[in-house]
């Protein structure tokens, strides 16, 4: 008895996964015929889009070609203008990142005008306040934490605390 059984459960097994088979292969199709196709030809600035994403950033230029790119660039970047001399500003150097932690003194940082920033020039000096500030102290980062400041442009916000 128990081989009829397994018989007859093989049989409505294989046939429950012929139907699902069958009726994934319908649903594909359906779906295939449901979603419109595009043509490419349709808009042609698709292509040109397309074209442009994939092209390569750079070239490799070797030989004669990769001498004459080498001058013409070498060329084009001695002509360029000389970059103009930058007026310091003590006041925008300090309102652009100092003061955010000076203002409100947070961790132990002299507000400008106070009596600590007072002792703190009496003890090391304009120059030594502008060192500390170059190499960071306590919690402050080297050059307040931004690193694009210029040593001129530091001392000109140090010297601004000072005023």
């Amino acid at each position: 008895m128990d081989r009829k059984e397994d018989s007859a459960f093989l049989r409505k097994f294989t046939g429950v996964i012929v139907a699902f088979i069958i009726l994934t292969v319908v649903l594909i199709f359906v779906a295939r015929n449901m979603q419109p196709e595009f043509d490419s030809d349709d808009n042609p600035s698709r292509g040109a889009l397309a074209e442009k994403r994939i092209a390569p950033v750079g070239a490799v230029r070797t030989g004669e070609e990769g001498a004459a790119a080498l001058a013409e660039a070498q060329a084009a970047a001695t002509a360029a203008p000389a970059a103009t001399e930058e007026v310091v500003d003590g006041a925008s150097v300090y309102g652009g990142l100092c003061k955010t932690c000076h203002d409100a003194g947070v961790a132990g940082a002299p507000v400008p005008g106070s009596e600590l920033m007072a002792a703190r020039e009496a003890e090391k000096g304009v120059d030594g306040l502008v060192l500390s500030v170059i190499n960071g102290l306590n919690v402050m980062p080297p050059r307040g934490g931004n690193m694009a400041l210029t040593d001129e442009q530091i001392q000109a916000a140090v010297e601004f605390m000072l005023q």
